[in-house]
Order: C-alpha cells, then sequence, then structure tokens
C-alpha cells in the first residue's frame, strides 16, 4: 500500500532571489510544455530514456536549465501523461 501526503510551504525567499526563482520556474514551466509537445507530435512515447536522447540537450540549451531541472522536466510531463 503506498500513501502519499501533499504538504503546502511557504518558501521565504530574499527579495534579490526572487526575480532568480521566478525566471526559473518559468523556463522549467516553458520546458515542459515543449516536451509535452513534442511528446503529443510523436505519438506519445512516454519512455524517459527515449525522451532524455533526443530532447535532453535541447531543453538544456534552449531554456538554459540545469542537468537535473531538464531531466526533472521530463519526468514531470511523463508524469501528467
Amino acid at each position: 500500500m503506498i500513501f502519499t501526503k501533499t504538504l503546502k510551504i511557504r518558501i521565504n525567499v530574499p527579495s534579490e532571489q526572487e526575480t532568480l526563482l521566478r525566471q526559473m520556474t518559468e523556463q522549467y514551466r516553458q520546458a515542459c510544455n515543449f516536451i509535452s509537445e513534442y511528446v503529443f507530435t510523436h505519438s506519445f512515447d512516454l519512455n524517459f530514456f527515449s525522451l532524455n536522447k533526443v530532447l535532453y540537450r535541447n531543453i538544456r540549451g534552449k531554456f538554459r536549465l540545469k542537468s537535473q531541472l531538464a531531466q526533472s522536466s521530463i519526468k514531470t510531463v511523463i508524469a501528467r501523461y
């Protein structure tokens, strides 16, 4: 049996870093939309390794996401489908 617990937390970010956080979350959102569009137009291939092979470098370059966020965006899209 698997239990899931969702927590709602407030993150206090110093004002000088708030802009950077908002930019990063926007880039992540755009990357997820890009991946979702790719999945939709390529017959719903939801295999992480094949998507990673095709999209990883493009995500890193186009959206300037660090490695962990680039891979996370692929996993997020797969989970949503």
